[in-house]
Order: structure tokens, then C-alpha cells, then sequence
């Protein structure tokens, strides 16, 4: 009987694109927010590098969590709700100070913003500002409690409790203080603090300006636009010093971890039908699909009947709650049908593979077999008389079939070039 070269080959190309976005942030904090115009520079920074923030604030000097929780304009302003995030930044020292003082000022007002914040929007993210140790340390209270007395011990102190608080409301953090330290050791010239000691200087606030970009948006500020009278090697070094603290360490601050993460398996049930599979995700409640031919379904796991020997454009989206993560992707359903295996105990290794494909037979490699390799519009690309190990380096990311030929038995397998 005449072989045909019939089986079902789809192809995925996941699209990853940066788009501008817009997000909507209110800050409520005191003088360390308000010196320096921080949300306006957030601003700056975010413009600059395509995106949009719009905000709104209120940051008397000295102000605590426990003030903001019953401040009239506070309270106005988180009422107003649609807001994407809305910062909540403690009184300088307090978070630092012991825990039995911690635990009874601070974090139980952390609790009742948090709540007002859900409460008035279920979908805002309360984002903690985790602030930075005074330059010398606190010497006013040094006395009372040690670990005031260094910069470090400060340091420490409200990285923990900034933490802490964000645990304990499942909320996000953005780590100015931890990035604060990390340039304070690598970049010791440039100078983060006022002549106070305490409130930032313009390259302090930068730096919590592209510390909030990465946290808000979760995209690098390498390259963002510099402030006109900052040393642009300095605005460098704390542009690298951000993207590498916050990226490095996302799920210490708790970046993003709440967000979906969308991943699927595919299958042939039959030619034109196939079965999308996305129980293999994290964090996601419910899936939608857009087949691309004007279908629609939802689900962990779907199945789908396509009509046309065609290419379609598959989009899905996984949400939980508010949050939501999408992935489109093309695919070929009806290519063909797929030819049963002739030969046993084929398998293919590593798949996916970024270089070389190893085939073996029984467990020994398969030399004696001759392939081909065809993409999506059943062209041959690579051919051979050993399948033991084919080199695809040259191939681009995508699926493929691989046809495999003993004593005129053949078989064919998928696989991915990651």
C-alpha cells in the first residue's frame, strides 16, 4: 500500500508582546512619598518608557497608617475606588521599632487599610513601600532599642516588618529600602539622603521612582528618562540597581504572585478535533477560549471541532478573581490524519530541545534509522540516514513532525524547538 505522509501537526507561537499600559495608583504615606513630587516622578519614569500612570495622593508630613486610616481624605480618596494599587507608606522610624510596639501601632492599621481598600475595590492592590534606614542610623532612640543605632540595624528592621505586613495582608511591596541598600553598598558615591539624614534626595527618590515602576508595572526601567539635573551615570546605576533587586528577588516582595499562570497542553482527538488541557496552570479559577473561527468555550479542559484546513489564531485567557494572564497562539488543526505508529519502542529525547534531538529504539540510539523532520506546511527541512542525534540549532522555536524510517516501517512524533 502507497504510504502518505498523513498526521495532525499544530503549531503554537505564544505572543509576548510589552504593550504601554495604564495604571492607576494612589499613594498615602507622608513626607518621604511627598518630598520630591515621588508620585510625579513615578509618572516621568513610567511616560518615558511608553507607559501611563495616573495618580492621586495625600501625604501630610509625619503621618502614620493609623492617621490615614480614619483621615477624612484618605478615606475619601480609597472610597473613590478604581485604583490598580494604592501605596501605603508608614510613619519613617515606626515599623523599626520594637516588635510589642510594631505590633500594636502599625500593623493592625496595616489590617484595617488593607480592608477598606478590598473593601471599596475588590480588585486594588494594596503595594507596601518598604522605606530605607536613616544614613547613621536612628541615634534619637538608639538608646532604647540597639538595632536603631546603624543604618544596617535600622535597615534590617523595616525590611522585615514591611514584609511582614505584606504577608500578613497578602499584598505586594515595593522594596525601596532593599534597593536602597544594595546601591548604598555597590554605588557608596552617590548620595541618597538630605543634609537630615533622613528624607531622600533627588537620586533617593529616583531610585524609588524606578523601584515603583518595576513593582507597578513589572517592566525594567533600564532606560528610562533622566531628571535634568542628576548625573546620568548616577540615574544608570540606580536604574540597573532597581531592575536587578526587584527581579531578582519578585517573590521575596511578593510580586505578581497572586497572578494567573497560563500554560496548556494540547491533543489530536481525531483530524480537525483537538482537546485543550489547561489544568497545568497555577492560580487560575476559570479559562476562556476563543477558538479563532467565531467559537467560544470556557474551561480547565475543552475540546474543539474545527471545520477548514486552515490557520487560526487561538487566544485564551486565565483569570482569577481580578487577575488575569492571556496567551494567543496559532495553530493548524487539519493538516491531516494521523497515520498509526509502524514501529515500537520509539521515543525522542530531550523534548522540548533547544539543539540536539536524540531518537532511540528499545532504549538503544537509533542509527540504522533514516528521518525527516517537516514543518507546519509539510515541508522537509532536515533529512538523514542516522537518527541517533539530529542537529536542529537552525531550526526556529515551534512544533515539528519527526518521520522516522526502519526496514520500511515508519513512525512520527512531535516535538518542540524551544
Amino acid at each position: 500500500m502507497k504510504k502518505r505522509l498523513l498526521f495532525a501537526l499544530f503549531t503554537v507561537l505564544v505572543i509576548h508582546v510589552s504593550a504601554q499600559e495604564t495604571k492607576r495608583v494612589l499613594f498615602l504615606g507622608n513626607s518621604y512619598t511627598g518630598v520630591n513630587n515621588l508620585p510625579q516622578m513615578i509618572a516621568d519614569v513610567a511616560l518615558s518608557l511608553g507607559d501611563t500612570l495616573i495618580f492621586d495622593s495625600n501625604t501630610p508630613g509625619g503621618y502614620t497608617l493609623n492617621g490615614h486610616s480614619t483621615n477624612a481624605i484618605s478615606q475619601a480618596k480609597i472610597a473613590q475606588g478604581g485604583w490598580d494599587f494604592v501605596v501605603l507608606q508608614e510613619q519613617s522610624q515606626l515599623p523599626a521599632f520594637p516588635y510589642s510596639q510594631f505590633s500594636t501601632a502599625s500593623l493592625p492599621y496595616s489590617i484595617t487599610l488593607c480592608n477598606q481598600i478590598r473593601a471599596a475595590n475588590s480588585c486594588a492592590k494594596p503595594l507596601f513601600y518598604m522605606t530605607w534606614g536613616r544614613k547613621n542610623g536612628d541615634q534619637a532612640n538608639c538608646a532604647i532599642y540597639p538595632p536603631l543605632c546603624t543604618y544596617s540595624g535600622m535597615q534590617g528592621q523595616l525590611r522585615e516588618r514591611y514584609l511582614l505586613m505584606g504577608d500578613t495582608n497578602i499584598a505586594e511591596v515595593a522594596p525601596v529600602g532593599a534597593v536602597w541598600r544594595e546601591l548604598r553598598a555597590n554605588n557608596a558615591n552617590i548620595d541618597l539622603y538630605q543634609s537630615d539624614e533622613s528624607h531622600p534626595s533627588l537620586e533617593g527618590s529616583y531610585l524609588a521612582a524606578c523601584t515603583f515602576y518595576a513593582s507597578i508595572f513589572h517592566k525594567s526601567p533600564v532606560g528610562a528618562a533622566v531628571p535634568p539635573t542628576m548625573f546620568v551615570m548616577d540615574a544608570q546605576a540606580i536604574q540597573n540597581q532597581a531592575n536587578q533587586t526587584v527581579f531578582d528577588s519578585i517573590n521575596v516582595w511578593m510580586i505578581d504572585t497572586l497572578k494567573p499562570q497560563f500554560d496548556f497542553v494540547y491533543s489530536n482527538i481525531a483530524n480537525c478535533h483537538i482537546a485543550f488541557d489547561a489544568s497545568v496552570s497555577q492560580n487560575v479559577d476559570s479559562v476562556y477560549w476563543d477558538f479563532g473561527d467565531g467559537l467560544t468555550a470556557s474551561g480547565m479542559q475543552v475540546d474543539h471541532l474545527y471545520s477548514l484546513s486552515q490557520t487560526y489564531f487561538v487566544c485564551a485567557e486565565a483569570w482569577r478573581g481580578c487577575l488575569m494572564s492571556d496567551s494567543c497562539f496559532t495553530i493548524i488543526p487539519c493538516w491531516g490524519s494521523v497515520e498509526e505508529n509502524q514501529l515500537q519502542g520509539i521515543s525522542i529525547y530531550p523534548n522540548p530541545t533547544t539543539d540536539k534531538l536524540r531518537v532511540q529504539q528499545f532504549g538503544q540510539a537509533a542509527a540504522n534509522a533514516r528521518f525527516n523532520i517537516y514543518d507546519a506546511t509539510g515541508k522537509v527541512l532536515l533529512q538523514g540516514d542516522d537518527a541517533s542525534e539530529i542537529d536542529i540549532r537552525n531550526l526556529p522555536k515551534g512544533f515539528y513532525i519527526l518521520e522516522i524510517e526502519i526496514v520500511k516501517k515508519v513512525s512520527r512524533l512531535q516535538f518542540v524547538k524551544s
